[in-house]
């Protein structure tokens, strides 16, 4: 299952030379450049296996990248940096940290002891390491944006949540009396759509990510923005950058306004075909 969250933390602040060491990595394995952009020159068809990252901006220490790197990159990104990578992933069952050094990833309390902050104990990782946090009792359905919304005007989350939850048990079930009692494709993936709207940062997986991160010396920035928003942000400048009069579409100004140095995020995006 790919990550909903991933991002690998180089603890240098020099994000050219990341930059550059991440092409190299790539293409060492037979990855191509390719921009698909506005003013970009688009996909190349015949590409299978993708990476799609950004190099943000150096902070506290660090140059983060955001997105999936091929995990057969990293050892030769580690040795073009000298450096070690600390690497953090969330995906919808699993989440954690580890550390790639000398071409071996290790996840255990002993590497990531090496990051952690002056003012947190080894015993302080190897609980957070240990916790089995609950989700918090009824999880919102609602994405975060609703929920906080709705806090706005002074609607009730746990109503809103009913009737999200109502609604989306009101169309399936109409689907799949439609197809028979059996659920189509396309109801498959309606599903998996409305489930990636759940916030899943506030599942027992999130919430163990953000307590070992709490003692590790990351920058503050360690999980935002993340790769969806800077994408968006970024697309939307280079759209505006070659049509300046192009009107906003709804909900453009707020993806602009949530990554306003979007163009200092250096798009890495490389492919291949497989075979």
């Amino acid at each position: 299952m790919s990550a909903r969250w991933h991002a690998l933390f180089i603890p240098l602040e020099d994000a050219d030379r990341v930059e550059s060491a991440l092409r190299e990595s790539l293409a060492a394995l037979g990855y191509q450049p390719y921009d698909p952009f506005p003013g970009g020159s688009g996909t190349p068809p015949g590409l299978t296996d993708l990476v799609r990252t950004f190099v943000a901006p150096p902070a506290e220490g660090w140059t983060r990248v955001l997105g999936e790197v091929d995990a057969a990159a990293l050892p030769a990104l580690s040795a073009a940096l000298d450096a070690p990578l600390l690497e953090g992933w969330l995906s919808d069952g699993d989440g954690g940290f580890a550390v790639w050094r000398d071409e071996a990833r290790d996840a255990s309390a002993d590497a990531l002891a090496a990051f952690l902050r002056p003012d947190r104990s080894r015993a302080d990782l190897d609980a957070a390491l240990r916790s089995t946090p609950d989700a918090p009792a009824g999880a919102s359905a609602l994405p975060p944006d609703i929920a906080q919304l709705a806090e706005q005007h002074g609607v009730s989350a746990r109503q809103a949540d009913k009737l999200v939850k109502r609604l989306s048990g009101n169309l399936f079930g109409k689907l799949n009396r439609q197809a028979g009692g059996t659920e189509s494709d396309a109801q498959a993936q309606a599903r998996v759509l409305l489930a990636g709207q759940v916030d899943v940062w506030a599942s027992a997986s999130g919430q163990r990510v953000m307590a070992v991160a709490a003692t590790l010396r990351l920058p503050a920035n360690w999980r935002a923005p993340d790769f969806d928003a800077v994408r968006e942000a970024y697309h939307l400048n280079r759209l505006r950058a070659r049509t300046p009069r192009l009107p906003l579409m709804p909900g453009d100004q707020q993806a602009l306004d949530a990554v306003p140095d979007a163009l200092d995020y250096r798009p890495v995006y490389m492919g291949r075909a497989s075979g």
